[in-house]
Order: C-alpha cells, then structure tokens, then sequence
C-alpha cells in the first residue's frame, strides 16, 4: 500500500462516490459516453475534451468520476453499432463486430447484446481490480518496455491475423501486407519523408484510422445491403425473446472472461496499443483455445465476449500506468492528465502519497461508472436490438448520414469521407471476393506501431538483435512463435479428422 493511505481514506473515498450527486453525475457521464461511443467518429477524446471544461467548478474527485465514465460508456457503447449494422462506434470493437454482426444476422442480436454488455462488466472489473491491488507493480514492470520489446509485443498482436483469417490464410496475410502498406501512406514521423502521397497534399497526414474503419465495414456492408433486390424488407427479424445472457453463455465462458481480461489489462499498460489490438488479441487466444475454431466469424459468442472483455480492460491498465507514472499511453489518458492538472494535481507517485483519496475516488469510479454503463445497456437492450427490424430503405439512407457527419466531424476534413467512401468501395469489393477484411483492419492498425518501434531500435541499436537478446523481447517473439505453429498444427489436425470422416 502506498504511503499515506489508510483504512479511514479508502473509506472515506467509497463514501465520496457513492454520495447522490456523484452518482448522478456518474451517470451522466455514462449516458454521454454511450451515446459517443454508439456515433461513429466521434470517440471518447473528443466527448471528454469538449466535457473537460465543465468539470472546473467540481471537486477533483467528482470530476474524474465524470470523464472516467464517460471514456468507459464509450468504449463499451461502441459494440451497438458493431454488432447491430457493423460499424465500429469506436476502434475498440473492431473485433466485436467479427461475431457479433453475423450473430444480429442469424437473429440473435439480443444474445450478442447481453454477453458484450456483461463482457464489458467483467473486463472492466477485473482490470479494475488488478489497479487496485497491483498498480505500482505493473507500472514498474512497464518502465522496462523499450523499442524491442514494443517492436515483439506488435509482433506477437499481428499473428492474430491467422486467427482472423479462418481457412483462407493466403488472402488474410495479402489483406494484412495491404493494410501494413496504407499504414506507410503520409509523411514519415522518424525522417520527415513523404510515402505514397503522389503529390497529393491531403495524403500527407495519413489515411485516417477511423475513416478507413467505417469505410472498410460499414461503407461496404451498406452497399453490400443496397444491392439486394429487396430494398424495402426488413434487415433482420430480432429474436427478443431473451436479452440477458444465458446461464450456460456465462458458465462456459470463466476461463474466457479470466484470460481476456488480463491480456487487455496487460495491453492497457503498455502505452499507444489500446482497445483495437488488445480485443484482437484476445479474439485469436479464445479462437486458438477453442475446441470448435471453424464457428468463429460465423457467430461465435465466444468471439464476442473474448473482445468485449479485453477492450474494457484495457481501461484499468491504462489508468495504471498514468497514474501511478504519469505516462499519457493514449490521447484519453493525455487528456485525463490535463484534468488532474487543472485541478493542482500532479500525476505520479506523489499523488499517491499527498492525495490518496483522488486516486481511489477514481479506482471507485471505475466500477460505479462500468456498472452504470451495464444498468443502461441491459435496461435499453430490446429497443437497441429493434433496430434491426427497420426496413432497409429506411436504415441505411440513415447510417450513412450518420457516418458521413461522424467522420467529418473528426477533423472538419471532406478528405476523411473520401477516405471512407474509397474504403467502402474497396471493401465491398473485397467481400464480395471472400477476402477477409479483418486482416486488412489489423495491418492498418498495428503498422504504425510496428514502423516507429523497428525503426527507433534500429536507431539507438544499429539491429534487430534486440528482439532476441533482451529477456521480455525474446519471450514474445517466442510466443508469436508458438502462436502461428499452432495454427498450423490444429489447421492439419482439422484437415486429417475431416479426412477421416470423409
């Protein structure tokens, strides 16, 4: 336990909390997120940046309560859209919508629904948790991250795209090479060079993560949807028989929610992966343990829940490490900082020591903020899922306003819709061809990192030997090792029973 800290504070915080205005104003900060993470473009930066300056007149305390709920509305909002018309509310549920989308299709949205909304809860609770109890363990543990062990942690994420790629190995690692390539796309960060950008001034900062993911998924599935001959049909007929999580979904899925949630814990700590990989990552651990692989991206729940859990944890390892630092890892966390700050608080091992009931009002925050978050979602559930019975006409003239003005709206840019729409069309086409779009979203993601980290290690290093001679490096180049042979192995070994049965 830190210096300073007692029974009488840690009391005194839970009692903070749980006082009716902060409450209330935990919920109110629930709701926004939801809302945020439900609109594709917006993201939790830019609800908690506008947010920030109504949180002056609050305590500390009170105002962190708010934006921590928000950013966890957010996050866990963000798997609606996915499952139900497959547009990512936020970069976080990428891997949601692998399994949950197929699963609104087949009629079982309010069963995706539940288990992510409780996926979401269990995830967040036990990284918060793991905060709580292992803080300033893992952030020391983090400090002794550098280039390489960046550069194999990116490594070990991108040998998910076996697992994303399902039977079709060949096309997932060309849809992975072809996001790692547009990830070039723009004015190197290392030497100032232009890639790609033929010319072409907008091109120069990048493609957008978010345009290219709403253009990859959503863009292609609503033409995908337009080009059906019955336009004026409803989508899917929701089965709303049940909304809350089977007892059996929740039972068989322990060792699921247990591992999920401490790989997005781990990846939360480790500053600038976030959400998106870590959902990914455990997605390919859950399909590797699987007994049954082939039902995943078919409408698995197991995929569901394996990245609603991962996801939200990532919320209380990313709290670890800025607080107990003072290390933004990501522009949420950059701006929570700013929070601390305004209200004369500095992040680090003082604030430990001089204002310990700041830091458990926010590790209280936390589960009264995923809990409000999971109250909401349950409670709002049938209608949500009615979403899908509205005829198509209707829907997708909607969906596409709606993710036009969200991507607009992330940099007031017209060049981010054309983005999007370049992307819709390339995904549309690649689905059509039964390329797996997963892997694409994957080397788009993780490109970036894995560019700035190599290149850096080169720099201060002058090689690679750093993957292989640096103890927490070496151990997960191994395990991206062991990752892909047993691919290859449960590949074969499904070849051969089929065989047999054959």
């Amino acid at each position: 336990m830190a210096p300073g800290l007692d029974l009488a504070t840690i009391v005194a915080a839970f009692g903070d909390v749980l006082q009716p205005w902060s409450l209330l104003v935990i919920l109110l900060g629930a709701l926004v997120g939801i809302v945020v993470g439900v609109i594709p473009g917006l993201g939790s930066p830019m609800a908690i940046a506008i947010l920030l300056p109504f949180t002056f007149a609050l305590q500390a305390e009170v105002a962190m309560s708010m934006l921590v709920a928000i950013w966890i509305g957010s996050i866990s909002g963000g798997c609606i859209s996915a499952i139900l018309v497959r547009i990512p509310g936020t970069p976080s549920s990428v891997a949601t919508l692998l399994d949950g989308f197929p699963m609104a299709q087949e009629g079982r949205a309010g069963q995706a629904l539940g288990n992510a909304v409780v996926a979401s809860l269990i995830g967040t609770l036990i990284s918060g948790i793991i905060l709580v109890l292992l803080a300033p363990v893992l952030a020391r543990f983090a400090l002794k991250f550098f280039f390489a062990e960046y550069a194999a942690v990116t490594i070990f994420a991108l040998t998910t795209v076996a697992a994303v790629s399902g039977r079709t190995l060949s096309r997932g690692l060309f849809m992975a090479l072809l996001g790692l390539f547009c990830a070039t796309v723009g004015v190197s960060e290392q030497d100032g060079l232009a890639r790609f950008t033929f010319g072409y001034s907008p091109l120069m900062g990048g493609i957008g993560l978010i345009p290219a993911l709403i253009g990859i998924f959503a863009m292609s599935q609503i033409m995908h949807e337009a080009t059906r001959s019955d336009i004026g049909g409803a989508r899917v007929a929701a089965r709303l028989e049940r909304v809350l999580p089977r007892l059996g979904d929740v039972t068989s899925n322990l060792v699921n929610y247990l591992r999920s949630g401490l790989i997005g814990t781990f990846v939360g700590v480790l500053p600038a992966l976030g959400g998106g990989p870590a959902g990914l990552i455990s997605y390919a651990q859950a399909r590797n343990a699987s007994r049954e692989p082939d039902r995943f991206g078919r409408g698995a729940v197991e995929g569901v829940i394996a990245a609603e859990t991962a996801n939200n944890a990532t919320i209380g390892g990313a709290l670890i490490i800025t607080l107990t630092l003072g290390i933004p890892g990501d522009p949420v966390m950059a701006i929570l900082l700013g929070g601390l700050m305004i209200h004369g608080l500095e992040p680090g091992p003082q604030l430990f020591r001089n204002h310990p009931e700041v830091i458990y009002g926010i590790y209280f925050s936390v589960f009264a903020g995923i809990i409000a978050v999971a109250a909401i979602l349950l409670l709002a559930m049938r209608p949500l899922a009615r979403l899908v019975d509205v005829p198509r006409r209707v829907l997708l003239p909607v969906l596409f306003v709606l993710a036009t003005l969200g991507v607009f709206a992330l940099n007031n840019r017209l060049f981010d819709v054309q983005v999007m729409l370049a992307f819709g069309a390339l995904g549309y086409v690649f689905d059509r061809l039964r390329y797996p779009l997963a892997p694409f979203v994957l080397g788009l993601v993780l490109g970036p990192l894995l560019e700035s980290h190599v290149r850096r290690m080169l720099s201060f290093e002058g090689s690679l030997t750093p993957l292989v001679t640096r103890p927490i490096a070496l151990t997960f180049m191994i395990l991206s090792a062991l990752s892909v042979a047993y691919y290859f192995y449960t590949t074969r070994k499904r070849a051969g029973s089929e065989q047999t049965d054959s």
